[in-house]
């Protein structure tokens, strides 16, 4: 592979889901041994959600899918290896994994998975009601290692209020508020930042997001006039038009490197269902929620100083009624089949790949 190729499988491989759209990896590919290095940018990744190695692992998990379905549509087949040794989302990673590459002699076609790769778009509006029987979670759950994935139907309303709550989170701490809402773009091709258009929001709807961007001290007057209820509206509005979800959770006593490979197998059931037409809007914070209590110590509550809340009480009381125990969930996707298709203005970008991929002479 050379550096034309290499700069075109990046190209479409740079897509990957990340917390805040933060982007924290940068690119490394040595043409001599033919093996892309990730690296990790700790000062990219500063944000309220980055304390352990969960938003890391997704987000390295689900670039590495990325990477993998680029480079098999060029007929290349991978090898992984990985460098958590000592690894702390607080400092610099150098090669925190290397992708070493071959041609393949048999390539199969993956024009599927490559097709739904460069639809990527994260719909967060309202999804269709109705029957979900293209979703086996039983074939999902067989290409499985690390992980179990459980497909929620008609939520209950108490299911659905506490996700909708917990998207609402932002309210409970300001720390937290502000890092999310900082990260929403409103330029017309952001680069770095969530386009506001991709919330599924008018214009007026994000308008306190502007303001709150410009001045801090509007976080605290649209707290006060009752901010959090009317996100709650909308958010249940979201949460009970089709009233399902995908819920992802890590087998027991999983290390770093097992985690996110768990989520390069979670990221392909994602591609695999957007063949289809489903549509995806993660719920992160629901998913930090319900680990509060198998992560008593580095948990979202005490990272982001978030004040004491029934959230707390309404976690265990989901724990026993989705029947998860005491496992650590992964992720949480609100599922369903989107009324309208976002349009290109709603697509995430991402930086050009001048400034991720570099090459090692």
């Amino acid at each position: 592979m050379d550096k034309a190729l290499a700069t075109k499988v990046i190209d479409t491989a740079r897509f990957y889901m990340s917390g805040d759209n933060c982007q924290p990896f940068r690119y490394r590919f040595n043409i001599a041994t033919q093996t892309f290095h990730i690296d990790y940018l700790a000062d990219k990744a500063k944000h309220a959600l980055v304390y352990d190695d969960y938003t890391i692992s997704l987000s390295l998990g689900i670039l590495l899918e990325y990477l993998q379905v680029s480079l098999q549509h060029h007929s290349y087949n991978t090898k992984l290896s990985f460098n958590f040794i000592n690894f702390s989302v607080f400092r610099d990673q150098l090669s925190v994994c290397a992708v070493k590459i071959a041609k393949d002699k048999n390539p199969k076609d993956y024009s599927d998975l490559y097709s739904s790769l460069l639809q990527r778009i994260t719909n967060r509006g309202i999804y269709q009601t109705g029957s979900f029987d293209d979703v086996d979670v039983n074939q999902i759950n067989q290409k499985l290692t690390y992980s179990q994935c459980m497909l929620l139907l008609d939520g209950s309303n108490k299911t659905l209020d506490f996700f909708a709550s917990c998207d609402c989170a932002v309210w409970l701490s300001k720390r937290l508020g502000l890092d999310i809402m900082n990260s929403v773009s409103f330029m017309k091709n952001p680069v770095v930042g969530l386009p506001w258009r991709n919330l599924g929001l008018s214009a007026p709807e994000v308008f306190p997001i502007k303001l709150i961007q410009l001045h801090h001290s509007f976080y605290d007057l649209f707290k006060a006039l009752g901010a959090a209820f009317m996100m709650k509206l909308g958010q249940r509005k979201l949460w009970n038009s089709a009233k399902s979800a995908l819920i992802f959770t890590y087998n027991e006593n999983l290390n770093t490197e097992q985690k996110t490979i768990a989520s390069m197998e979670m990221a392909e059931c994602m591609l695999q269902l957007t063949q289809i037409g489903y549509a995806f809007q993660p719920s992160t914070l629901s998913a930090e929620m319900l680990n509060v209590t198998v992560k008593s110590d580095n948990n979202l509550i005490n990272t982001t100083a978030m004040k004491h809340t029934s959230l707390i009480a309404d976690s265990k009381t989901q724990r026993e009624t989705l029947g998860i125990g005491q496992a650590e969930v992964q992720w949480i996707l609100r599922l369903g089949k989107p009324i309208n298709i976002m349009t290109e203005e709603s697509k995430t970008n991402r930086l050009p790949v001048s400034t991720i991929l570099s090459f090692d002479e």
